[in-house]
């Protein structure tokens, strides 16, 4: 189960954590085929852009909290840090994104590089609806989907009006119970 929840926090940047029964959905292919940003860069993102998530498991409730940020800008790459803080454990993930395409370059999931998963992603239905977060109330891209690994997945964006690739909310169907990632805020350098 730990393993489980790194995986659901790099998932809302498009990628994954190794090293779990999720490990190999690719997120890279689904978001930016879903949420093509613009012709030039996939990724625009500036470093210190921000974003903090509530996070909950079923019917365990609110388990803590996870927060992912720009921290380093290589030109045509940037790395993305995320800190989860759960009651149940803590993880720190450090992950390298080619700019141009979205992909992972490297991953090093406390302390240590993982290998980078490549399972694909079945979209099942795309709409746009509108959702409140405890960050506010938001236009969004609703995202239906599923792998061998995630029987179902939904996500919730906007990166127009947000950060990074914009996730507001997650819900992702691990079998044993719903993973939910919610922004509580988010801080988008200029």
């Amino acid at each position: 189960m730990k393993k489980l929840f790194a995986v659901l926090g790099l998932a809302l940047v498009s990628f994954q954590a190794s090293a779990s029964s999720l490990n190999d959905v690719n997120w890279n292919d689904f978001f930016m085929s879903s949420l093509t940003a613009s012709i030039q860069d996939v990724i625009n993102w500036k470093v210190g852009d921000t974003a903090t998530f509530s996070v909950a498991a079923g019917s365990f409730g609110n388990m803590g909290t996870m927060v992912k940020s720009v921290t380093k800008d290589e030109g045509t790459a940037l790395w993305l840090h995320q800190d989860m803080n759960l009651s149940i454990q803590k993880q720190v993930a450090d992950v390298l994104l080619n700019k141009a395409d979205g992909k992972i370059l490297k991953m090093i999931v406390d302390g240590k590089e993982q290998a980078i998963p490549d399972d694909k992603i079945e979209l099942i239905s795309q709409d746009y609806t509108e959702i409140t977060v405890p960050a506010g109330t938001f236009k969004a891209v609703h995202i239906v989907a599923k792998s061998k690994q995630i029987s179902k997945l939904e996500v919730w964006a906007n990166p127009r009006d947000t950060v990074m690739e914009g996730t507001l909310k997650q819900i992702a169907n691990t079998g044993m119970f719903d993973l939910i990632l919610e922004l509580t805020s988010f801080k988008k350098m200029p």
